[in-house]
């Protein structure tokens, strides 16, 4: 394969990526179209592992909660390793901030597991060193 079919699947990995995140949420079997039958979902602080396209698929349409709706910041990667820059809204709490590692496989993903944070207000003393614009810019919750 040479470098454009690489590139050209890669921005097709990462057009997919895109849409799978931005379906959470809306249209959970549209976000779980992304995963291989078997594939595995992580939340990590949490140590919960869920296992197969159906159970994740399941379980996210389960979700008791209010509305939540992931905002994609980033997306890097090629071939079978990706990562997301998140940031996960849900109605009436803080923005969440995610990092989510996706292993694919056949251009499907096997494996995500999903870091969400919890936000928290800056301490003054580092205060001298961030960059006032990209926190203004919205870079930095």
């Amino acid at each position: 394969m040479d470098d454009l079919e690489t590139r050209a699947i890669d921005d097709r990995t990462r057009a997919a990526i895109h849409a799978h995140f931005l379906a959470i949420g809306r249209d959970e079997d549209e976000a779980g179209t992304i995963y291989m039958e078997d594939a595995v979902l992580e939340y990590v602080q949490s140590g919960e592992r869920i296992r197969g396209r159906a159970s994740i698929v399941a379980s996210r349409k389960a979700y008791p909660g209010r509305p939540a709706a992931f905002e994609v910041r980033r997306i890097a990667g090629g071939g079978d390793q990706w990562t997301a820059e998140l940031v996960l809204h849900i109605d009436g709490d803080d923005p969440h901030p995610v990092a989510a590692i996706l292993e694919l496989r056949d251009g499907r993903v096997m494996r995500e597991a999903l870091y969400i944070a919890e936000p928290w207000e800056a301490p003054a003393y580092r205060a001298r060193w961030v960059d006032a614009e990209a926190q203004a810019d919205g870079m930095i919750e």
